[in-house]
């Protein structure tokens, strides 16, 4: 794929200028595999941004088909972990 589609299709995504961000990080993250997981903290202490910003973008995301939230959990006590985010 040349570079620029990337940023192309990016441009295609229906949400605000945050979003689009995450969708970008989450694609260059994800790199070929189409999945990443990662926490939240660790994206908007990356940006600079509230954690709440990042969770609301993420979920405007989902709810508009461009990626899958899939809950992780730990296999020690079952307790939560950072989700995993497929890329559409």
């Amino acid at each position: 794929m040349n570079r620029l589609n990337k940023f192309k299709l990016c441009g295609e995504v229906k949400t605000n200028i945050t979003g689009k961000l995450l969708y970008l990080i989450l694609d260059e993250l994800a790199g070929g595999g189409r999945e990443i997981v990662i926490p939240q903290k660790k994206i908007s202490d990356a940006l600079h941004i509230a954690k709440s910003t990042v969770s609301r973008n993420l979920r405007k995301l989902r709810e508009a088909g461009y990626i899958e939230v899939v809950p992780q959990y730990r296999t020690d006590d079952g307790g939560r972990s950072s989700n995993k985010y497929i890329i559409k």
